[in-house]
């Protein structure tokens, strides 16, 4: 099994506006139950009973979202998370090359594993997810970064692909990356049998981690290893907090903002998938959380209609119309037609703007 898990909490959310915003973007919200997605992925860490750290990657400003969600943890858990505040958004590959060196000073976890999940999905078949986690681990101890493919069951033009290719051990070798394609690349994917959709998650050891980074995009990781000296941490309810100081802000300021796919999966020959068992979803636009159907908060009445659907605290009726999705979050209201709900994020940078 691994011995520690990062979680990236980074990210806007813009197209769950506007309940994704500001200080809590869209891992803070709730979509199943009463936990957050940031706590269920947080709590779904815990279940593998590693014995190192739950360390997660957020923006400086969503530090205390992340603090106030968590003190409902137990304690046992809180004494395992780590908040490692970035001092500025600059994707997936600076996040995860801070989260490493962080690990690494100490020295003992230079050749220790690590589990990369992302706080905003949602999973919960924690057994099957708990197996994946150790064949990932087998592969990841034979010197692959592995990555987690999820089998498609729609040709999804919303999502990267992964290639597999011959089978090894409990997976398979990566013979490419696939960018986002058009409905007919995706129903060509689909059909092929050998894609699988890009989970962004990930499991490797951090020496493999670091000497793949070093040779494919050096500027992403050097500057950890020439001047990198961890900021001091302070204790929050029993929650390990490091915030960026004066070095660590320029230091961000230097590496590339790039994904961690492009920096290094998409080059690195050491590729290795593992087809997740488990449910995966995630909840990336307003239409996957109607089709999760929480209940809403208050009372819905529909007459004259059906289909639609209401996230938030007050009352609707709904009056001889169809398939609405309603969202109400701190004085504002979205109103979009199912099946439409991708130009959310278009609505959440007019008022960003305005």
């Amino acid at each position: 099994m691994v011995d520690h898990v990062i979680i990236m909490a980074g990210g806007a959310g813009k197209r769950l506006w506007p309940a994704s915003h500001g200080s809590r973007p869209k891992q803070f919200m709730t979509v199943q139950g009463e936990e957050s997605l940031f706590c269920s992925t947080v709590n779904r860490a815990a279940s593998l009973n590693i014995s190192g750290k739950i360390v997660v990657v957020t923006h400086k400003d969503h530090i205390e979202a992340a603090l106030e969600d968590a003190a409902v943890l137990p304690e046992q858990i809180r004494k395992k998370l780590v908040l490692l505040a970035e001092p500025e958004a600059r994707n997936t590959a600076p996040a995860l090359a801070y989260a490493a060196s962080w690990l690494k000073k100490d020295k003992e976890n230079n050749k220790a594993s690590v589990l990369v999940l992302a706080a905003d999905h949602l999973i919960q078949d924690i057994a099957s997810f708990g197996k994946d986690v150790e064949s990932a681990s087998c592969l990841a101890a034979r010197g692959f970064l592995v990555v987690y493919g999820i089998q498609p069951d729609f040709p999804s033009t919303g999502y990267g692909y992964i290639e597999a290719g011959a089978e090894e051990a409990s997976g398979y070798k990566v013979v490419s990356f696939k960018e986002k394609p058009d409905l007919k690349k995706a129903e060509e994917f689909l059909s092929a049998g050998n894609y699988f959709w890009n989970s962004g998650m990930f499991t490797y050891k951090l020496d493999v981690f670091t000497k793949e980074l070093l040779a494919s995009e050096a500027d992403m990781i050097m500057p950890f290893h020439e001047s990198y000296s961890s900021p001091e941490a302070r204790i929050e309810n029993r929650i390990m907090v490091v915030e960026p100081d004066a070095a660590l802000t320029t230091l961000y300021a230097s590496l590339p903002k790039d994904s961690i796919d492009y920096a290094l999966m998409e080059k690195s020959s050491l590729i290795a998938m593992v087809q997740a068992g488990f449910d995966w979803n995630d909840v990336g636009s307003w239409d996957v959380i109607a089709d999760l159907a929480p209940e809403p908060a208050q009372p819905v009445f529909e007459t004259g209609g059906s289909g639609n659907f209401v996230y938030g605290d007050i009352p609707v009726a709904f009056c001889g119309v169809d398939d609405l999705i309603v969202v109400m979050e701190k004085g504002k209201l979205l109103i979009c037609k199912k099946g439409e709900s991708q130009l959310v994020k278009e609505a959440a940078e007019f008022f960003q703007k305005s």
